[in-house]
């Protein structure tokens, strides 16, 4: 009983290898003798799922299509729906001084994450970004596309066309990059420190400083660059930390007048410490 068992089995087992291979066998003859652009007769036996979701991610270009949906119709959405109070981050103006970097790239990345908490808070988040377009940097950055011509021959008010043309190059690149970014603002209503309408702002304010006592006028030593003829702000100053300074001392003769002020002789000197 047993053994019939088995050879049940093995006859089986060989007339479905003869069968299968048979198969295989008329379907590679058969999509040999296909003519090459026509479907094989077997294809419609193939069970596979059919779906339009594409096989291939495409993250450079998918990623185009949500970031408007995901930045800028966003952050409409969130200004006429959420109910709760307002919030206001008040963005720090980059410097309008060239491409973007990484540290551009870590501000505005950590204030999204910031204003998109809130929204999910339910707050309407106001956030308009600017561009700070004046300053030294700036003058540097478009002085130094003046090749073959001499700066100092330069009228200030040709300086400042210059640097103000760079400037708004460079808000317009920085726009585009941050935009890229994902950061989500009220990018058409950026404001820019160089436009005419700030300026009277910052006035305003400063006339209000100075009729409430706040601006008054003092002696105070400053940083004098003779390169490029400007003052510098203590931030700007860079100390080269292997310069070893050389000290002296040196005694100056006093006059009469002071030596006898200070209960001196005619022989008084002042001494005084300095480095090189």
């Amino acid at each position: 009983m047993n053994q019939s068992l088995a050879s049940l089995r093995q006859t089986g087992a060989k007339q479905a290898a003869r069968q299968l291979h048979s198969t295989v066998s008329l379907a590679s003859a058969s999509s040999a003798q296909t003519p090459k652009g026509q479907p094989s007769p077997y294809s419609h036996t193939l069970k596979l799922p059919k779906t339009e979701f594409p096989l291939r991610a495409n993250a450079a270009l998918r990623e185009k299509q949500f970031r408007a949906r995901c930045t800028d119709s966003l952050y409409e959405w969130q200004l006429k729906n959420n109910k709760g109070v307002q919030f206001v981050l008040h963005d720090g103006p980059p410097y309008a001084n060239g491409d973007l970097h990484i540290g551009h790239f870590m501000n505005k990345v950590l204030k999204d994450i910031i204003n998109r908490y809130q929204v999910l808070l339910g707050k309407r988040v106001l956030y308009i970004p600017g561009f700070d377009g004046h300053g030294l940097p700036i003058e540097q950055k478009a002085l130094e596309r003046l090749k073959g011509r001499d700066r100092d021959s330069l009228h200030p008010m040709e300086i400042r066309k210059l640097a103000r043309d760079f400037a708004l190059a460079a808000v317009e690149n920085q726009t585009k990059g941050f935009r890229e970014y994902a950061v989500m603002g009220d990018w058409t209503n950026r404001y820019l420190t160089l436009d005419p309408a700030y300026e009277a702002n910052q006035l305003e304010v400063f006339r209000e400083m100075f009729l409430r006592g706040y601006i008054y006028r003092q002696n105070k030593p400053v940083y004098w660059s003779p390169s490029s003829r400007t003052a510098l702000a203590e931030a700007e100053v860079e100390h080269n930390e292997k310069h070893v300074s050389t000290s002296t001392y040196v005694k100056f003769p006093m006059t009469r007048e002071s030596a006898e002020t200070l209960g001196g002789s005619e022989n008084t000197y002042a001494l005084i410490w300095t480095t090189t």
